[in-house]
């Protein structure tokens, strides 16, 4: 600023001469420039201020005061004067100085005001195209100054702008805090991962020896502080790297370190996570994972796509970002490089991918940013089938230190990422915030479907579960099959097994906080088999219609029918008989505990599960109805709300 201030002084001082003539008011506001200017040159910008102000309320249109003012506020950090100074210069006269919109843009840079800053960073950069002659003698005395702007500072500066204006959003990153003991210790703690309730989470420690290990922690109450210990069947003295879950809680992938004669220095497994140990671990094929380093798998939402480092040769850099897709046939397709949009010849790692499948989160060491390391954000381009470039996510989360291991929690509220700052217990420590609700991105509800026979309630497992029009989803051991669906609308599902007949049903998804997965049950019913025909009795007389009642009740939050009310249901149908049944009605009821959409739900559950009751009770199904009433509202009884009504009318 001070180099930029002694060359413009002597075009100033000639424009005042210029400009002026001898009327006593404007020679009293030269002498003030003049002592002004002389103030400046002595380094004392505070007294030089009260000058030029002097000078600027003598005479409001003097342009070259207004510019010398906002120059003496700039040095004493008063952003506001400056700029109203500066803006009041560009307002009465926009072709006075050309150099004046790129101080203009710096000060609203330093001001905190990324967008304003960009305008007039990027107005300077425009007015290059305009013929020098259009800003008078001004312009030739500041010829030098805007090369060395244009030529060292002009770019950098726009970045800046950028950066801060694209990350603007995590402004509302607030509450940034250390997740403190036992999560973080001396040690370095890293790549956290949360379960959806985020009463547990998983995270990399590094051991003095360099070991990594996988590390769980879990609390039984939000207010309550996590216990940790070491995860899992396979800690060893060799590193174990990042893990992730998929959004379902059941599959979970993660780094070995093992070197055998079968892959590379580090690969990636995937495994079947069931009470807390990790079942049915399978190293990714030989074309996911390769002869070098292969590690920190990301997995999207509904487990269809992944995402992972590697060193693996024809990449741009040391350690390139890669995203494989998970094809019908459950198989993995080929590794793609994400680009240069994300990749860089130095190395990028930690990949993260919001729920809707949109925005990957990763930790580069080659983009252009903020200190060691950054986190960046890159946004996928539909149009162009590919990954926009890298914009730094700014602070509070990246800092001059090092910073990586980004994770949301599911309902993208919670953020979490770690960081050497200082202030930290040790190395590497893990920080959570706060992310404003409207910067979460799309929402998506997590489904959880269960495959089952309509009669038996036993699970289908392996089959092939297609959304219409979109992707085809896969049953497990459970029968169970996870979707993440736009909330609202409706989830067309289908079912083709030779077995049983075609089901086809839309499923209405409501939003959902995703601590756990809004349930559907799809249940297939077998062909009735064809009897050869058989003369029709004589009709018999008219029978009067009789009827029974019972009802069934159910604890807090459940829609099992327990051994008691069985018995109940029991005595029922062998005191009618089921040859003598016509109908059942049975309609389900919840208290008003809890959400309306959920205890509607819970008490169509109920209903169900007597109707399935029934029907092994021998009760034929097709004289069943059931309906789901929702909740009954009222403190007292609720015990009693919690009910399911059967009315039995038989012969």
């Amino acid at each position: 600023m001070r180099i930029v201030l002694l060359i413009v002084l002597p075009l100033l001082l000639f424009a005042s001469s210029a400009v002026f003539g001898q009327e006593s008011s404007r020679n009293r506001a030269i002498a003030a420039f003049d002592a002004g200017v002389q103030h400046l040159l002595d380094g004392n910008a505070k007294r030089a201020s009260k000058s030029l102000r002097q000078a600027v309320a003598l005479d409001s249109t003097f342009v070259p005061g207004l510019r010398m003012l906002g120059i003496a506020y700039d040095l004493q950090n008063d952003y506001a004067n400056a700029l109203k100074a500066y803006l009041a210069v560009i307002n009465h006269d926009p072709y006075f100085s050309r150099v004046l919109y790129y101080h203009t843009g710096d000060v609203y840079l330093r001001d905190g005001q990324p967008r304003r800053a960009l305008e007039y960073l990027q107005k300077f950069r425009e007015l290059q195209a305009e013929d020098i002659g259009r800003f008078g003698l001004v312009g030739e005395q500041e010829t030098a100054t805007e090369q060395e702007i244009l030529n060292h500072k002009l770019e950098q500066r726009i970045l800046s702008a950028r950066i801060l204006t694209d990350s603007i959003n995590y402004t509302n990153a607030t509450g940034l805090y250390n997740l403190g003991a036992p999560i973080n210790t001396e040690q370095n703690d890293y790549f956290p991962f949360f379960t959806n309730d985020l009463d547990g989470l998983l995270f990399t420690r590094q051991g003095k020896d360099g070991d990594e290990d996988l590390i769980e922690g879990a609390r039984r109450r939000p207010e309550r502080n996590y216990r940790t210990s070491r995860f899992g069947n396979f800690n060893t003295n060799q590193p174990e790297g990042m893990c992730t879950l998929v959004r379902d809680g059941e599959t979970i992938f993660f780094t070995l370190c093992h070197e055998d004669a079968g892959g590379g220095g580090c690969d990636i497994y995937s495994g079947i996570l069931i009470k807390g140990r990790i079942e049915e671990v399978t190293r990714l094929p030989d074309y996911v994972n390769s002869t070098t380093w292969d590690s920190q798998a990301a997995i999207s939402c509904d487990g269809r796509q992944l995402f992972f480092a590697s060193t693996r040769p024809g990449g741009i850099g040391g350690s390139d970002l890669y995203r494989s897709e998970r094809l019908d046939d459950g198989s993995w397709s080929e590794p793609r490089n994400l680009g240069a949009g994300v990749n860089t010849p130095e190395d990028e790692e930690a990949p993260f991918l919001s729920n809707d499948g949109e925005t990957l989160y990763f930790s580069s060491m080659g983009h252009r940013g903020l200190g060691d390391q950054d986190i960046y954000f890159s946004r996928w381009d539909a149009g162009r089938e590919r990954w926009s470039k890298a914009i730094n996510i700014g602070p509070p989360i990246n800092s001059a230190n090092r910073e990586l291991g980004f994770h949301l929690s599911a309902d993208g509220r919670q953020g979490f990422f770690a960081s050497d700052r200082p202030g930290g217990r040790g190395g590497l420590d893990i920080y959570g915030f706060t992310l404003d609700e409207k910067l979460t991105g799309k929402e998506v509800t997590y489904v959880a479907g269960y495959l089952t026979d309509s009669l038996s309630g036993k699970p289908i497992a392996d089959q092939e579960v297609p959304v219409s029009g979109g992707a085809v989803f896969r049953t497990n051991y459970a029968g169970r099959f996870f979707i993440c669906a736009p909330p609202n609308q409706q989830l067309p599902l289908s079912v083709d097994h030779p077995d049983y007949l075609p089901y086809r049903r839309d499923f209405a998804i409501p939003a959902w906080d995703n601590q756990s997965p809004y349930r559907v049950d799809l249940r297939l019913t077998k062909e009735a088999l064809e009897l050869p025909a058989i003369p029709p009795p004589p009709p018999p007389p008219p029978a009067k219609i009789r009827q029974e009642t019972a009802r069934v009740l159910f604890a807090f939050g459940e829609d099992a029918v327990n051994e008691g009310q069985y018995e109940l249901l029991k005595q029922l149908v062998a005191g009618t008989g089921t040859q003598r049944i016509e109908s059942v009605s049975i309609v389900g009821y919840a208290d008003e505990v809890g959400q309306e959409v959920y205890n509607l739900e819970l008490s169509r559950r109920r209903a169900l599960a007597v109707a399935r009751v029934l029907e092994q009770l021998g009760v034929s199904e097709d004289r069943i109805t059931t309906a789901g009433r929702g909740e009954i509202a009222g403190r007292a009884g609720r015990n009693l709300n919690r009910r399911v009504e059967v009315i039995v009318r038989f012969r």
